[in-house]
C-alpha cells in the first residue's frame, strides 16, 4: 500500500485532511526547519492508525531520510509514569538493595534514550493523546515546550475533541493550565484538523 492509496480510500473528511498533509510533505525539509507540525483531533482508533500509516508512508518516501519519532500514547504514558512516578519511589532504595539497584538503572536508561528521542528528533509524533493523570499531563507540557523552544516540528493524534482534551488536562491537575500551554504551543507552530 502506498500513501495515495490510503488517500483514495479514506472517507471525504480524511481524504481533505490527507490531500492537506500530503502538500505538508511535499515540503516537509521547509516545515521542519520552520518547525511546523499539526494538532488533528478526533483521530480515534481507525482515524488515527489511517493518518499515522500515512505518516510513516510519506516519511520512509523522502530522501535524505527524516529524523522521527511515532510514539503511541500508551508508550508516552508509561515512559511518563517510570520517570515521574516509579523511579523517584525507588530512588531511596537503589543503595541498600542490588536488585532494586539493576532495575533502577534498566528504568533510569530507557527512560533517558525515550526524552532523547523525544526532544531532539526532527518530527516527534505522538498517537492517541489522552493523558489521564498528572504525571502523563506535567511530562507532555514539558516536552512540547522543549520542543517548542527548539523549533522541532510535533504530530499529536488525540481521538478527542478540543474540548474534551481541555477537560482530560484540568481534570489531571486543575491548577496547572496545561490546556493553555500545550493548544497555545501547538497553535502558535502547527496546522490543526479536527
Amino acid at each position: 500500500m502506498d500513501a495515495s492509496t490510503i488517500v483514495d480510500q479514506a472517507p471525504i473528511q480524511d481524504r481533505d485532511l490527507l490531500l492537506r498533509m500530503s502538500i505538508y510533505f511535499d515540503a516537509v525539509d521547509v516545515r521542519l526547519r520552520q518547525g511546523q507540525g499539526w494538532f488533528i483531533f478526533n483521530a480515534r482508533e481507525r482515524r488515527s492508525a489511517r493518518i499515522s500509516t500515512f505518516i510513516q508512508l510519506r516519511l520512509a518516501e523522502h530522501t535524505p531520510p527524516v529524523s522521527h519519532y511515532m510514539m503511541p500514547w500508551r508508550d508516552f504514558a508509561l515512559s511518563a509514569y517510570v520517570t515521574e512516578e516509579a523511579m523517584p519511589s525507588l530512588s531511596p532504595n537503589v543503595a541498600a538493595d542490588a536488585r532494586v539497584r539493576d532495575e533502577f538503572n534498566l528504568a533510569a536508561k530507557v527512560t533517558s534514550q525515550t526524552w532523547t528521542q523525544m526532544l531532539s528528533t526532527d518530527l516527534l509524533v505522538l498517537i492517541g493523546l489522552k493523558p489521564a493523570n498528572r504525571y502523563e499531563a506535567d511530562l507532555l507540557d514539558r516536552t512540547l515546550a522543549s520542543r517548542h523552544d527548539q523549533r522541532l516540528a510535533t504530530i499529536l493524534l488525540a481521538p478527542d475533541m478540543p474540548q474534551e482534551l481541555a477537560a482530560e488536562l484540568e481534570t489531571a491537575d486543575p491548577k496547572a493550565c496545561y490546556w493553555d500551554r500545550i493548544f497555545q504551543r501547538m497553535y502558535d507552530t502547527s496546522l490543526v484538523a479536527l
